[in-house]
């Protein structure tokens, strides 16, 4: 969305042709719509383990499909409906992404789940790569549906494909998958029997105020809350910076904007295979190795945040790279949360 917004509004800067007149705090509503969306999944991840996660991952693909193909075709009509389809698609993320690690449970024993992590939720950081510069060369190409429209487009026909193909193959467990061979059946049920996993008949009653008064809790919250809010403005405008501030094309900006993607990618992949190492072959606990992980991210980002405004027109060859490190520590950062704090609560 990022990319698809520069090109989408009126700008003085060579190259960058939109026909939309909206000021700098409506495009600022339509990227924070998306995060006010996923507020959802307060409710949907209470239920991820109860429903089948399979339809539950269905539906948020289609839901976004539809969303993708709206917002260009209403979005001249009025901001609101922009940010309505933004607002869906956080909604989409919401049931998206706890039903995911709902099925990590299922299908991954506990060793096993943060490899599987690492793979699985960089399947974000694939998409943006492929999205970036596809969508800064079709900014440029006016012919080909009016340009940036198109980026809605294929975004919304590469997730109807997806879905297309999740519906038949996917399950929410092995016993449902039709093609899984009994051996291999076997072998997962087995490594995950010992934790009870399935969905809950009996009601159990949420201890709140036992939550509202953890240390533990607020410290993670509190954690979680300064790490994201630097990387969030960091992703959703960086387009803007590299427009605004170093003057990039289009096309270059699609480009070098999924550098720093690529560094997050490589860095989830490369810490989710350390952690499940570590957890496997060290003494280390997980709380240990979350601390660490989390501190190192946090406190490198941080650092190279702050180096970023160094850098201007004049030296645009540079600015790259203090985001490209920045990503590289940020990537270090999700996959230990998660262990720590998601699975342990959710099984």
């Amino acid at each position: 969305m990022a990319v698809a917004l520069i090109c989408m509004t009126s700008c003085t800067v060579s190259g960058y042709k939109g026909n939309l007149q909206w000021r700098s705090d409506q495009e600022g509503m339509i990227l924070a719509a998306q995060n006010v969306g996923s507020l959802v999944m307060a409710i949907t991840g209470l239920w991820a383990d109860r429903i089948n996660g399979k339809w539950m991952i269905s539906g948020s693909l289609l839901l976004c499909a539809i969303a993708n193909a709206l917002l260009p075709i209403l979005a001249d009509k009025s901001v609101w409906y922009a940010i309505a389809a933004r607002l869906a698609i956080g909604i989409a993320d919401a049931c998206l992404t706890p039903a995911t690690s709902s099925l990590i449970t299922r299908w991954f024993p506990q060793s096993e789940r943060a490899a599987a992590l690492g793979i699985v939720t960089s399947g974000r950081q694939i998409g943006t790569l492929f999205i970036l510069p596809t969508a800064g060369y079709l900014c440029t190409r006016k012919d080909i549906l009016n340009g940036w429209p198109s980026i809605f487009y294929l975004s919304g026909l590469i997730t109807i494909l997806i879905a297309l193909f999740w519906i038949p193959m996917g399950a929410d467990k092995p016993s449902k998958q039709y093609c899984i061979s009994s051996q291999e059946q076997t072998f997962i049920e087995s490594r995950i029997a010992c934790e009870s996993i399935g969905k809950r008949t009996a009601p159990r009653r949420t201890p709140w105020s036992a939550i509202a008064r953890s240390s533990a809790i607020w410290a993670g919250i509190f954690a979680l809350i300064c790490h994201e809010y630097p990387l969030v403005i960091m992703l959703q405008f960086l387009p803007n910076y590299m427009r605004d501030v170093l003057h990039f094309a289009p096309a270059k900006n699609g480009i070098a904007s999924a550098f720093p993607i690529f560094c997050l990618f490589m860095s989830k992949t490369f810490s989710s295979s350390l952690s499940t190492w570590l957890t496997n072959h060290t003494g280390w606990t997980k709380t240990t190795i979350c601390k660490v992980f989390n501190g190192i991210a946090s406190l490198g980002l941080s650092v190279c945040i702050i180096t970023v405004p160094q850098f201007d027109r004049d030296r645009s060859s540079l600015a790259t790279i203090p985001l490209c490190l920045a990503m590289l520590f940020a990537g270090s950062y999700f996959i230990d949360h998660f262990i720590v704090w998601y699975f342990p609560i959710q099984g």
